[in-house]
């Protein structure tokens, strides 16, 4: 799915040149009556000022959406939203509509939600069927005995056999609000779910944070039931969460080990090398947009409660990509962040580029172009896996390609927080070093507990037992 910001229309963009590779029935629910659409109310940050908006829809205000039918025509605006979607990914540059037509399979699999505009009023819920399946439709409300808003939206073909992907956007939703949901058709409809929408405000909130799953859908179903009893309200994926990106039945196993996690919490997600730059990852996840022709959804920024996560990928099509376009993109990214509305800053890709694995060395091209603007703009912590293992360091500040930097404190220097633990197999370590604080070869999980004065950083292993807890203070 490749999205915009507003600005692209000032920008002349029109494209993009992302480089990609391939790869409970219930009763039909009443009609509600159309009525044009409202002034968009969800807006995405801009690619300049990466700033929350902060605009939400009257919560009494009548929710009305437009009827609509037939192909998506993009670049395309969901009913309240105001971040125009401008493919749905790669390759396949059409969509189709909600419309009640069943195939084989209408019942929802895969379901999971991520966000794509402004956490604090909006969601993507996402699921997949069999290849004739049309029907796209969300039930929400209040209450889980009464769902009284729909929304529709579209699906696609991404390329996976007998296969159709399905997306649905609600936007105009109430800043830290739980509400209520199912999904599909009248054939076919999933369990009904709750979600928390993110405050508007810099108040507390809790993040899980997991990677790395891969090969091993039995200790992520572990972690995932541990995980979820924590009551973090959103996560993010930190790359790898499959072997290989092209093939689907390893993502069918991803989500079927964790449906609740999947269906509750909102994802923010980083792409890794094991995901290849793939339709499959690209057509099942709608994330932001960075508001550029290039590397649409690979790296992007977005806000939930006091934290300000900037997304990077790091296997790209080119090297020149790390230095160049991206670099820029977190250079204006970092330069245009309140601190008085995001207090605390999270970079979060894929390779650490601090670490003693036996498995992966230091990824010092990225130290080397990324820590210099993480040291100017003082980014709290750095969120990384690709190492099977738990690592974490004492701030550091002054790191370039060849040199290390100087371990420093939490007011001056950045945590760089590595835990790809979530079910391949594990990594052992090298010796250590003088800016490890701790290490464990270990399958886990972590929780970022955020409020407008600190950030607490706790590690856990499977069984739910703590390994460290870090407090960064404002």
């Amino acid at each position: 799915m490749k999205r915009t910001c507003l600005w692209l229309g000032l920008l002349g963009v029109t494209g993009y040149a992302a480089a990609c590779s391939s790869s409970s029935d219930t009763a039909p629910a009443a009609v509600v009556e159309p009525a044009p659409p409202g002034p968009p109310v969800d807006v995405d940050p801009t690619p300049k000022g990466q700033v929350d908006p902060g605009a939400h829809a009257d919560p009494n205000a009548p929710w009305a959406p437009p009827a609509e039918s037939g192909p998506v025509a993009f670049p395309y605006t969901a009913y309240r939203c105001g971040y125009p979607i401008r493919q749905v990914s790669p390759s396949k540059p059409s969509a189709d509509f909600h419309e009640e037509v069943s195939g084989a399979a209408p019942a929802p699999k895969n379901l999971h939600l991520t966000i794509a505009g402004n956490a604090s009023s909006s969601v993507v819920v996402q699921w997949s069927t069999d290849g004739a399946t049309r029907a796209t439709e969300v039930r929400f409300g209040d209450s889980p005995t009464k769902l009284d808003k729909i929304a529709q939206g579209f699906s696609f073909d991404y390329g996976a056999t007998d296969r159709r992907q399905h997306e649905v956007h609600l936007c105009g939703l109430p800043a830290g609000r739980t509400f209520y949901y199912d999904a599909g058709g009248s054939k076919g409809r999933s369990a009904v779910y709750k979600v928390t929408t993110a405050p508007d405000a810099a108040t507390d909130v809790k993040v899980l944070v997991g990677g790395d799953t891969r090969t091993n859908p039995d200790v992520w179903a572990n972690l995932a039931k541990a995980a979820i009893a924590q009551g973090a309200t959103a996560m993010v994926m930190t790359g790898d969460a499959v072997a290989s990106g092209g093939i689907q039945s390893q993502w069918d196993a991803l989500f079927e080990a964790a449906p609740e996690l999947f269906a509750r919490l909102p994802g923010i997600w980083a792409h890794g090398n094991h995901e290849g730059l793939d339709e499959a990852y690209f057509g099942q996840f709608a994330l932001p947009d960075n508001g550029s022709a290039s590397g649409v959804e690979e790296w992007y920024a977005t806000i939930y409660g006091p934290l300000r996560f900037v997304v990077l990928n790091d296997t790209v099509s080119s090297s020149s990509v790390i230095t160049g376009v991206e670099r820029t993109f977190l250079d204006l990214t970092l330069k245009s962040i309140d601190r008085a509305r995001t207090p605390f800053v999270v970079a979060m890709h894929h390779q650490p580029m601090y670490t003693t694995s036996s498995g992966h060395a230091a990824a010092t091209n990225l130290r080397a172009a990324w820590a210099p603007l993480y040291d100017q703009y003082h980014v709290n912590a750095v969120l990384n896996g690709h190492v099977h293992s738990y690592e974490s360091t004492k701030p550091m500040k002054g790191g370039t390609g060849s040199s290390l930097g100087t371990a420093t404190t939490d007011a001056l220097g950045t945590r760089y927080l590595v835990f790809g633990g979530g079910g391949a197999d594990l990594y052992g370590f090298k010796a250590t070093q003088a800016y490890i604080q701790t290490r464990e070869s270990v399958h886990g999980f972590a929780l970022m507990s955020a409020s407008a004065t600190e950030l607490k950083w706790t590690a856990f292993r499977a069984d739910a037992s703590t390994i460290e807890t870090i407090t960064i203070p404002k």
